[in-house]
């Protein structure tokens, strides 16, 4: 086993841990930047040498922006690097993340709901050989039915 494996406890240089994580070196250096990854200690030869656990700190940090967290709520979940996780802060995060999801999927369903009914009553028009005008769509009025000032005149 080779002693900068992360499997053998050993540090892990720039590249090391790249490989290890499947992260950008550049990514790495925007992680240790931004307080998201510990800040590396810096060997004789000037390279960055991580922690083992920085393996496991990036990948948790994937993870995170994979399930939709800013780098922001990254950081406020995961607090600082090196120290021990906060479950209670964790859990917080991913009720609020999941907060936020439903609330997205609430707006979709709405959109999706609206876009449905504006398709069906312009083909229900466009079968009819006439255009519905803009105005009628924006006030959801149906294609079927004359704006209630023609409903009135048309009654006379």
């Amino acid at each position: 086993m080779n002693a900068n494996n992360p499997a053998g406890g050993a540090a892990l240089r720039i590249g090391e841990l790249a490989a290890a994580t499947g992260v950008s070196t550049s990514a790495l250096r925007f992680y240790e930047k931004h307080g998201l990854l510990g800040k590396a200690a810096r060997a004789g030869n000037g390279y960055r040498q991580y922690p083992p656990e920085a393996v496991e700190r990036v990948g948790l940090i994937r993870l995170a922006q994979r399930l939709g967290f800013s780098l922001e709520q990254v950081h406020s979940i995961l607090g600082r690097p090196g120290e021990p996780l906060d479950h209670e802060q964790i859990l917080a995060g991913l009720q609020a993340r999941l907060g936020e999801i439903e609330q997205m999927q609430a707006t979709l369903a709405a959109q999706h709901s609206g876009l449905t009914c504006m398709l069906g009553k312009l083909q229900a028009q466009w079968q009819l050989s006439s255009c519905l005008p803009l105005a009628r769509l924006l006030d959801g009025e149906t294609a079927a039915e004359p704006p209630t000032a023609q409903r009135k005149a048309s009654a006379r």
